[in-house]
């Protein structure tokens, strides 16, 4: 699992770290910074998957002008990676510098933990003569001290790049632990209005989950009669009326399309069939989180924005059962930002360790993340109020 990221320079951060556990909470007033780390962690796997820093860049909220901080002209993102099979944590960083208007990778470091010290596994310098080079030099390694000069293109992510090369033992299971880790984040941001129509067909679920309909379709019939049966067993509760079963089905002539429907039983006696059109913002988004809990492969981190996003707060509860009980029975981390004090009451004191709030410094403006347990007035504020609460008055 990603153990934690490391901002320097990234858009409104100088310089923080975000730790993430199985189930982590980020919670902070608006503008504070909290779509920035999300931002970050999408833009690596962006760039994991061999997608050039100038496109990754794109996507994010602001575009490539606003990605480095104010006042710098580099960026470093840093992550540490644990390895439960082999016990080792891996180290990578990553330095992206604007040269003559253009983004390009100028720092790359890979290491692992060794018995006393960190053994480093690739490394690239950067020329301080750039003048436009295409190439970065870069030097592999392995424990026996071994070495292997490398010239790498500096509009790619190096680390994407020696995944498709032959290497050292050491440095190739590295490179390739790191590089799959990165590509298995996944951000989720169910769109209803794109729920709502048919879909095609297909494996993979979009970040906007307008084909649900058609991934749940596609499966295959015994494996998709099980993911309908648990939709429905977490989606249940969430209207007044229960929702007694969810499922998709092919239409059209050639079957290549679906669409996604529900039973709600309105009375005790009397059950009404609706498809996407007719279900609520709030309740597709809940199928959609619950789909991607549920089909995501094991050990991706899943980064949801404003997680319960049009839940009434009544059904909270819901929601936190879902996100905890699926991701740890299946192997997922699960990343979310909220406004909602309800859910975060819901989550109990246990979860205070999961718990970070993002905010800006006095001194600098920049945004800081902090974790909620390492505050030394903690007690004294839960001692007369709940979280939820201290959120709203803006004490948090």
């Amino acid at each position: 699992m990603i153990e934690y990221l490391e901002l320097k320079n990234w858009k409104s951060f100088a310089d923080s770290k975000m730790y993430i556990e199985q189930l982590t909470f980020m919670i902070g007033v608006n503008a504070s910074g909290k779509s920035n780390v999300l931002d970050a962690l999408g833009f690596l796997s962006g760039l994991a998957s061999g997608r050039s820093v100038q496109d990754c860049a794109h996507d994010v909220r602001g575009g490539d002008d606003w990605i480095i901080r104010d006042g710098n002209d580099s960026f470093t993102l840093s992550i540490k990676v644990h390895d439960d099979e082999n016990a080792y944590d891996y180290y990578y960083s990553v330095t992206i510098a604007k040269r003559n208007g253009k983004l390009n990778v100028c720092r790359e470091e890979l290491s692992r933990n060794g018995r006393s010290a960190k053994i480093t596994l690739f490394a690239t310098s950067d020329n301080p003569d750039y003048n436009g080079q295409q190439f970065l030099t870069g030097t592999t390694y392995t424990a026996k001290k071994d070495r292997r000069k490398i010239e790498l293109f500096r509009e790619k992510l190096g680390l994407a790049q020696l995944e498709h090369q032959k290497l050292q033992k050491d440095v190739n299971d590295g490179v390739h632990f790191v590089a799959e880790k990165l590509k298995l984040i996944y951000t989720l941001d169910p769109m209803p209005q794109n729920m709502r129509g048919y879909s095609t067909l297909s494996s993979d679920l979009k970040r906007d989950a307008s084909n649900i309909a058609g991934v749940i379709a596609g499966m295959k019939k015994d494996e998709r009669i099980a993911l309908q049966e648990q939709i429905s067993k977490y989606v249940r509760p969430l209207p007044e009326r229960d929702i007694k079963s969810v499922w998709s089905e092919t239409v059209g002539l050639f079957g290549n399309d679906a669409m996604l429907y529900c039973t709600e039983q309105w009375t005790d006696s009397k059950e009404m069939i609706l498809d996407a059109r007719g279900m609520s913002d709030g309740t597709l988004r809940f199928i959609a989180i619950v789909t991607a809990l549920l089909t995501l492969p094991k050990g991706t981190l899943l980064l949801i924005e404003e997680v319960d996003n049009g839940l009434h707060p009544s059904r909270a509860d819901e929601l936190v059962k879902a996100l905890k009980g699926i991701g740890e029975q299946r192997g997922l981390d699960v990343l979310c930002t909220t406004h909602n004090p309800v859910l975060i009451d819901e989550l109990g004191t246990s979860m205070i360790p999961n718990i970070c709030y993002v905010t800006r410094s006095e001194d600098n403006g920049a945004s800081e993340i902090r974790l909620l347990e390492d505050r030394c007035d903690l007690a004294r504020l839960l001692a007369g109020a709940t979280i939820g609460s201290l959120m709203t008055k803006g004490r948090i």
